[in-house]
This record gives structure tokens, C-alpha cells and sequence, in this order.
């Protein structure tokens, strides 16, 4: 059976668009305890994206820095947006976005076309701004949920019961 030329354009890309990755990002400190979400994809300004019953903006966006590490070390990747007119200036300068939860949302371009609401999430939260240039980019620091200064993650515990029938004390 010979291979559709379909499959082997997109063999050929150098760029891969099997995948959408979406960003939300829930911002802190929000006056009168209000909630602000900010939601976009990678792609071309001016333009939008429906998928799981939400609208997505279009803002260039770039996130790096993933290692792995078998010595217990921190990784701390970072995430640069497009800063356009200086529109997140005001929400940075005021610390909305310390400690502000980030999800990035992987889905198959097959599922958003079919409006599946199928993704592997990931969540973060933003330690701190690195950079701020308005006008061009705001790049932030992200940490792991468990890299909280002084806290720790508990021992794993069992405990007799209809569970762990085996396990004694």
C-alpha cells in the first residue's frame, strides 16, 4: 500500500502543526475580587482560536528552558509574550502576575478542528517577572507547583486498612 503524499508533505515540514498548545494564565491580586483570565495560543495577532467552549488569542509566545535532572534540581523553564502597546504593563507593575497559576493545554490539531475538548494539561505558576519591555516582550519565571519556598512535599504514608490488607505497622 503505497504512503499518501499528504503524509509525506507533512514529514517534510520543518515545523511540525500536529499540535496546539493553549496558555491560560489566572492572575492574583485582582481588585474587588474579581477574576482575570488571560487565554492564548502561539500564532499570527488579530486572530482567534475556539476550542473547549473558550475563545484563544493569537500572541507570539515562546517557552523554554525544560531540563531534567536526576540530582533533584529545580526547573524553572520561562515564558516570553509579545508585550504589544505595553498591554500587560499595568497588571505586572501592580503584581498580578506573581504567583498567578499558568496551564498550557497540548491538543491534536485533528481535536480542536473537531472541537474535542481532549488535551494533556500541565500547570505552573509564574515566580516572577524576568523581563519587562514595553512595547516588545514580558518574560516570566515559571516554577513547578511544588517549588514553593519552605514548603515540602509529605512522605508517602500507609496505613492499615481495606487498601493495603498486607501492610502492618
Amino acid at each position: 500500500m503505497p504512503v499518501p503524499s499528504s503524509h509525506v508533505d507533512e514529514g517534510l515540514k520543518l515545523t511540525a502543526d500536529g499540535e496546539v498548545v493553549f496558555f491560560e494564565i489566572a492572575l492574583k491580586n485582582v481588585p474587588n475580587g474579581a477574576t482575570a483570565v488571560i487565554r492564548f495560543r502561539d500564532g499570527p495577532q488579530g486572530q482567534t482560536t475556539t476550542w473547549n467552549g473558550k475563545v484563544w488569542d493569537h500572541l507570539p509566545c515562546q517557552m523554554s528552558g525544560f531540563t531534567r535532572s536526576s540530582e533533584e534540581e529545580r526547573n524553572r523553564p520561562t515564558l516570553q509574550l509579545v508585550n504589544p502597546l505595553g498591554i500587560f504593563n499595568d497588571a505586572a507593575f501592580a503584581g498580578r502576575f506573581d504567583s498567578a497559576i499558568l496551564q498550557k493545554f497540548t491538543v491534536l490539531r485533528d481535536h480542536v478542528e473537531r472541537g474535542l475538548p481532549i488535551a494533556n494539561n500541565e500547570i505552573w505558576f509564574i515566580g516572577r517577572v524576568m523581563d519587562l519591555i514595553s512595547g516588545q516582550s514580558i518574560s516570566f519565571e515559571l516554577r513547578a507547583l511544588s517549588d514553593v519556598p519552605d514548603q515540602l512535599i509529605p512522605a508517602r504514608m500507609f496505613t492499615p486498612g481495606d487498601g493495603f490488607p498486607f501492610v502492618t505497622l
